[in-house]
């Protein structure tokens, strides 16, 4: 049968464009192929257990426990209470400072905060409760560790809740003073020839009575910053002794119409060589290196 020439000229011009558009298909294909972004891996994490220890003159602390040689008359102290709040808690590795993530539990909270807690309620503990919390636990990047930083205390937007409905391990009456005030951020207690010798840590001078929370950073607001080197996550030990912190007092005597002891509040004789040893200043006296904390 004889073709038109109309209808040969119309298959040769078509069969081009046929052509060309499965090759445009074609490398529009390819080109989606490798634009397509390849998938980013989040950083790797590993598990941290950040050992503490609480000690006075380099014995374990222990409720009812009796330490000889303690302040400047060597006096015997019988521990009571040790307790201490933390938040900010980093490790230093090769490339600088990296934030641990606590776990959350009923020593920790989500926003970084924790009790530590070495009394166990046993005789001779003056308040608390059987359990105890001894250690840290998180993660963080993935990488070798050489040191510890954190910050003794609570965090001023924390520290002036109401400790009857705040969450743990913010509820403990032990460890408040009252929303004018706040929590204690350390509590290291004691009794020397009978009468009690403590140390409660908390901000001062913040501006507020009764149970009216402060609006502004309280005046002194005492909380210790703590960084310590030669540090390996599940080897050391970090060491809180009270002994060092007590060495320049005479724990045998308390000033009258104060508290017993160095409770933080200005015109306390007792506190103005304590604090400076906690690594703050008190009245005219300078903040020394502090001394509570060592790594072993």
């Amino acid at each position: 049968m004889r073709r038109s020439p109309f209808l040969v000229a119309a298959v040769l011009v078509a069969a081009p464009v046929a052509l060309a558009a499965c090759g445009d298909d074609h490398d529009d294909h390819d080109h989606d192929h490798v634009d397509a972004a390849p998938a980013i891996d989040a950083p790797a994490t590993q598990p941290v257990t950040l050992a503490f220890a609480a000690e006075v003159g380099g014995a374990a602390f222990a409720c009812g426990q009796s330490y000889t040689g303690i302040g400047t008359t060597s006096a015997t102290y019988v521990g009571t209470d040790f307790r201490f709040y933390v938040h900010d808690v980093r490790l230093t590795g090769p490339g600088g400072e990296v934030p641990v993530t606590l776990d959350v539990n009923e020593w920790q909270t989500a926003e970084g905060l924790a009790l530590l807690d070495f009394e166990d309620a046993a005789t001779g503990c003056q308040t608390g409760t059987a359990a105890t919390h001894t250690a840290l636990t998180g993660t963080v990047p993935s990488g070798t560790y050489t040191g510890i930083a954190f910050k003794v205390g609570v965090p001023f937007a924390q520290n002036h809740l109401d400790a009857t409905t705040a969450q743990a391990p913010l509820n403990i009456p032990a460890m408040f003073w009252a929303w004018s005030s706040g929590y204690k951020f350390l509590k290291a207690d004691g009794t020397v020839d009978g009468d009690g010798f403590n140390l409660h840590l908390g901000s001062t001078g913040c501006g507020t009575t009764g149970a009216t929370p402060p609006s502004a950073p309280c005046a002194n607001p005492n909380v210790i910053e703590v960084a310590l080197t030669g540090y390996t996550p599940g080897t050391s030990t970090v060491v809180a002794d009270v002994a060092r912190v007590l060495a320049g007092v005479d724990v045998t005597v308390n000033t009258p119409q104060t508290a017993p002891g160095c409770m933080s509040f200005p015109g306390d004789p007792e506190c103005e060589t304590i604090l400076p040893r906690l690594g703050l200043p008190y009245a005219s006296n300078p903040a020394l290196p502090q001394a509570l904390f060592t790594v072993e």
